[in-house]
Parts: C-alpha cells; sequence; structure tokens
C-alpha cells in the first residue's frame, strides 16, 4: 500500500498528512491537472489589458555595424599575412596568440577552417585534423604544396557565435582572404563556414569561387560516415583530379 503503516487507519487528516508526506518524498509538490493545456498556444491578454503598442522602427534593435572599415583592408597577400599577426590589428576573437595561413597563392585548392587547432603555433593544422586533411588531399593526388590553408579565425575558440561574427565583419574579411589567395577552388569545412557565408552542404560559391561545404574537421574525426560523404563529394566536385 504505496509503503503506508498497515495499523488501523487513524483520522482521514492523518491519512491526508500521510499520502501528502509521501508525495512530497517522491519528489512531487505541486498539483497537476488532468485538463490538457495548450503550452504552446499565445497568452489571451485580459480584458484589462490595455492594447498591445506595436514596436516601433526606432525601438528595433540595430544590427551591429562592422568593427572595421572594409575599404581599409589589405590589397595584396603579403600585406594581408602581416596585418593578420599584427597584435594591432582588431580581428574577432583575437586572444592568444595568432596562426598565420599556409601556402602559396593560385594554388588547386583552398582548405577553409573556422579556426586553428588547440596545439597550433607556427603552422596552421599542425595535429589530428591536418592529419586527416592531409590524408583526403593525398588521396585526391594533391600535394600540400598545391593548397593554400588558411582559417577565419585567428586563434582557438571555444562555441563563437558565427552569425554575429558574420554580422561583425568576420566574413568581409574571409571573403578578401580567399580573394587575395586566388584559389581555383575553396574547401569550406565547418557548419560556421556555412553560416557566415549562407551555404548549404555540398557544392556552391563562395567569394565567386566553386565551393564545396562540409562539416568541421574535429567532426569529420569522430564520425567515419562524414569523413565518407566528404569523400563522395570531393570526387564529384573535381572529377578531373
Amino acid at each position: 500500500m504505496l509503503g503506508f503503516d498497515n495499523s488501523p487507519a487513524g483520522s482521514f487528516a492523518d491519512q491526508l498528512a500521510a499520502i501528502n508526506a509521501w508525495w512530497a518524498d517522491a519528489g512531487v509538490d505541486h498539483l497537476f491537472d488532468d485538463e490538457p493545456q495548450a503550452l504552446l498556444r499565445e497568452k489571451v491578454a485580459s480584458p484589462e489589458a490595455g492594447p498591445k503598442v506595436a514596436q516601433t522602427a526606432a525601438e528595433t534593435p540595430a544590427e551591429p555595424e562592422p568593427s572595421f572599415d572594409v575599404s581599409t583592408l589589405p590589397t595584396s597577400l603579403e600585406a594581408f599575412a602581416s596585418w593578420w599577426l599584427d597584435p594591432a590589428t582588431e580581428l574577432p576573437l583575437a586572444h592568444a596568440r595568432r596562426v598565420p595561413a599556409r601556402g602559396t597563392a593560385e594554388a588547386s585548392l583552398m582548405v577553409l577552417v573556422p579556426m586553428p587547432e588547440a596545439g597550433d603555433g607556427e603552422r596552421l593544422l599542425s595535429g589530428p585534423q591536418g592529419r586527416l586533411i592531409a590524408n583526403v588531399l593525398r588521396a585526391l593526388g594533391l600535394a600540400e604544396e598545391q593548397v593554400y590553408f588558411a582559417s577565419a579565425l585567428p586563434c582557438p575558440t571555444t562555441m563563437p557565435d558565427w552569425p554575429g561574427l558574420a554580422r561583425a565583419g568576420l566574413n568581409a574579411i574571409t571573403e578578401r582572404h580567399i580573394a587575395l589567395a586566388k584559389p581555383q577552388r575553396v574547401l569550406a569545412l565547418g557548419d560556421g563556414m556555412a553560416q557566415m557565408f549562407g551555404l548549404a552542404q555540398g557544392q556552391g560559391q563562395l567569394a565567386e569561387l566553386p565551393a564545396l561545404a562540409a562539416r568541421a574537421p574535429e567532426h569529420l574525426l569522430a564520425h567515419p560516415r562524414q569523413r565518407a560523404r566528404l569523400w563522395r563529394g570531393l570526387l564529384d566536385w573535381m572529377p578531373s583530379l
């Protein structure tokens, strides 16, 4: 009997108190109703409530302006590399040591990742993610010398707000980087890249260049099926290799 005392029943008040104590011990301390409730239904204003005032344009939060002047971005790849590493340059989330891009201009492929690996120092993608990408490139018949490697963010960071970073101007910085590197194609790895540039998973365009959007390197490392999906996408996207 739900753990109640089997001795002769006491008063109704005692029984009610025992029942309440049992439910309290079970962690139930609220009243419940059998009548169904529309939890997602918009709350109806009471007759006493005043009319709802429409939000004016002045009250609408404005989109944040980019934290830099796009016209001041470097106009050569060499100048961009120095600008990227200069501590005086205000880059989004540049809170630690900045990791440079690597490769030469007009490469067959540009690999764009969201951010450096946690252990990167002088060399971008120097850890497990880099080895995975190098293996994929080798299977495609591409030497690392034929590829330009870059990251959208200069330093590793945790859970960046990609739409917010795009509004702050990171997409413009990244597009300028791509335009200056002049690759033939861009492999954009990471959901953040897709969010910043409005890319869907698969083939598209980025900075007016053929692009392939796929999952982030750390996700590819953890999910063999995603690696297989990337491989099939690359074979379809780069049929001549």
